[in-house]
């Protein structure tokens, strides 16, 4: 099982999350997009969550961008 925690009105707040569930802004326009499990694949062997943004204004596929 994978989640995240968060803090919310001083309790801790687990969420469980499936790799159906994963969404993302588009740095482009703004659009939330579904990561799907190649896609973040790639994002956990090339970089890492908090410096990559994904676009959906290039190509059917999201693009990766690392942002360094």
């Amino acid at each position: 099982m994978f989640y995240i925690k968060t803090e919310h009105g001083g309790k801790q707040i687990k969420v469980e999350i499936f790799g159906d569930e994963i969404y993302t802004i588009c740095f482009n326009c703004g659009k939330e997009i579904q990561v799907d499990d190649e896609t973040l694949r790639e994002v956990m062997k090339d970089g890492d969550l908090s410096s990559t943004s994904l676009s959906c204004c290039s190509n059917k596929k999201p693009e990766l961008t690392v942002i360094k």
